[in-house]
């Protein structure tokens, strides 16, 4: 069973992951203008977009414990490292034979750094599966993983190991995420999914991120209110969006949530260079159109592959699991779970 909640707040968190990579391509391709207030907004959604998908990806561990460390491993090596490795190879060879147009050109010694250095996007991927690591190597008793992940966190912002870092810092919201579980963080957001307390909780998520940015980077101790808000605003969101019909398309998006996650650099940095090929440069259109190939063009991909049934050869979720309202159902919820 899928739960929209769940879905719904992985679309949201999608769409922004999207965004801000798009507009980062165009930022370093040289179309957004130096100083242009579009660009306060990349270092708003990274406060909480990315520890959002950590604290999502972290409902559902303990369950998939039941099978063991072992299963639980050997499970997500399937869902998370083969997606990882053959789409970082993918990726990696299509920027290798179109050097000349990308903004980060890839050569052929590059292929050997996915393995302790990823490659664009998918440094997500290597520090979720570390996190799958941490906590079959602690526990997920409760006093047991709050002191780990208190203590994972201020390694990783003191240390400086690259990817482990990386993994030490985010194990925080993983651990989050294990701790609320599925429930708890759906009454969580029914709490506060009122207009006027989602009103409150964005007002509060931009004070939070004014008085963060002078203070350091958006990974900091200083951005963590920001981030518990941003997280909390996505997830009221999602709770309200649950309550209406309107918002089918929307959810479609947080199901291919992870195809997305692996395949909108090539179709949004595609669309980038299509349209500067016809001298189309102007900043929102390119925007536009690089969110938007970079959402439908994986979402297609998808289901092309379900109607083959070739997702797990490609490294997608498998497809078609049934839905429900009100977070009752004990199945997976979501592609980047």
């Amino acid at each position: 069973m899928r739960d929209d909640f769940e879905d719904y707040a992985r679309a949201i968190g999608i769409i922004l992951v999207v965004y801000g990579h798009v507009l980062r391509g165009l930022a370093t391709a040289g179309i957004v203008p130096a100083g242009h207030w579009i660009l306060s907004t990349d270092y708003a959604i990274y406060t909480f977009h990315m520890p959002l998908f950590f604290v999502l990806s972290g409902l559902h561990v303990e369950r998939s414990l039941r099978r063991g460390r072992v299963g639980f491993l050997r499970k997500k090596v399937e869902s998370i490292v083969y997606p990882y490795v053959l789409w970082s190879l993918l990726q990696g060879a299509v920027q290798w034979m179109a050097s000349a147009d990308t903004n980060h050109p890839f050569a052929p010694a590059d292929f050997l750094r996915i393995f302790w250095d990823p490659w664009g996007q998918f440094w997500f991927l290597y520090a979720l599966f570390l996190c799958q690591v941490f906590v079959c190597v602690t526990s997920t008793r409760r006093t047991v993983l709050i002191g780990a992940a208190v203590i994972a966190y201020i390694a990783g912002s003191i240390l400086d190991l690259g990817m482990l870092t990386l993994g030490l810092k985010f194990f925080l919201f993983f651990a989050t995420g294990i701790l609320l579980g599925s429930t708890e963080l759906r009454n969580l957001a029914a709490r506060f999914s009122t207009w006027p307390r989602v009103a409150g909780t964005f007002v509060l998520l931009v004070v939070a991120i004014h008085v963060a940015r002078p203070l350091g980077d958006y990974n900091g101790i200083a951005a963590l209110p920001a981030t518990a808000l941003g997280v909390l605003l996505v997830c009221e969101l999602s709770y309200v969006m649950e309550r209406y019909s309107g918002f089918g398309p929307l959810r479609a998006l947080g199901v291919a949530s992870m195809p997305i996650y692996l395949a909108h650099i090539l179709a949004g940095s595609g669309a980038r260079i299509v349209l500067m090929h016809f001298h189309l440069d102007n900043l929102y259109l390119q925007l536009a159109a690089g969110v938007l190939c970079g959402l439908l063009v994986p979402l297609a991909m998808y289901h092309v592959a379900a109607r083959m049934r070739i997702e797990k050869l490609v490294g997608f979720p498998k497809s078609g699991a049934p839905t429900h309202r009100g977070g009752r159902g004990h199945g997976p919820a979501g592609a980047l779970n």
